[in-house]
C-alpha cells in the first residue's frame, strides 16, 4: 500500500486522509443512525398514551426513550397545556436542533465524495507533466517503456479519486434518506401531539 502511495505521487496522501475521514465518519454516523432509530417504536406507544390522555406516563416514557422523535414528543409533553402557538415553537426549537444532530459530519462526507476525483485527476494531470519533462530532459527520444510507466503511475491517483469517491457518495446519500426518514417522523408525530396538547 504504502509503495503505492509513493508511487502515485503527493496527491495521495489528501486521497488517502478523505478516505479515513469518510469511513470514521460514516461508522460514527452508522451508530448514531442506530441508537437515533431504535427510539422509533417507543414513539408509537408515546403517541397512543398521549391520545388516550395519560400524558404523565406519557411524557415518562418519552424521557426514558432514546431518539429524535422521542425527544420532540418530550419537548411537546413538558409544555402540554400551553397554546397551540407556543407549543409548536417549543417543538420546532427542538425538532431543529435533532435535525442539526442528525446531519452532523454529513456536509464533510458530501465535499470529500465531490473533490476526491479532481484531487484525482490533480495528481495524474501532474504526473503527466512529470512523465513528459522526463521524456524532454532525455533529448525527445521517447522510450516507450519509460513512458507507459510514467502515465501509469499517474494514472494511480485518478483511481484512487475515484475509488475514495465512490463510496463516500453512497455512504452519503444513505445516510441522507436516513436523516430525511427520521425528520419525516418527527414532523408527523409533532404535528399529532401539538393537535392534542395544545389549547
Amino acid at each position: 500500500m504504502w509503495d503505492l502511495l509513493n508511487t502515485g505521487g503527493p496527491m495521495m496522501y489528501p486521497l488517502l486522509l478523505g478516505s479515513i475521514l469518510v469511513a470514521t465518519f460514516a461508522l460514527e454516523r452508522t451508530i448514531h443512525f442506530f441508537r437515533a432509530s431504535s427510539g422509533t417504536p417507543a414513539a408509537r406507544q408515546i403517541h397512543a398514551l398521549i391520545e388516550n390522555g395519560r400524558i404523565e406516563n406519557a411524557l415518562a416514557l418519552a424521557q426514558q426513550s432514546p431518539g429524535p422523535v422521542a425527544a420532540v414528543l418530550e419537548a411537546g409533553l413538558a409544555h402540554a397545556g400551553k397554546n397551540r402557538k407556543e407549543l409548536e415553537e417549543e417543538v420546532i426549537l427542538v425538532g431543529n436542533r435533532e435535525i442539526k444532530r442528525l446531519n452532523q459530519h454529513l456536509d464533510l462526507i458530501e465535499l470529500i465524495s465531490r473533490t476526491a476525483p479532481l484531487v484525482g485527476i490533480l495528481g495524474t494531470v501532474l504526473g503527466m507533466v512529470t512523465a513528459f519533462q522526463n521524456v524532454a530532459d532525455a533529448g525527445g527520444s521517447a522510450n516507450p517503456a519509460i513512458l507507459a510507466s510514467g502515465i501509469w503511475e499517474a494514472l494511480l491517483t485518478t483511481a484512487a479519486g475515484l475509488s475514495v469517491a465512490i463510496p463516500a457518495m453512497i455512504v452519503h446519500h444513505l445516510l441522507e434518506e436516513k436523516t430525511q426518514s427520521l425528520s419525516f417522523s418527527m414532523k408527523q408525530y409533532a404535528t399529532e401531539a401539538i393537535k392534542h396538547l395544545g389549547k
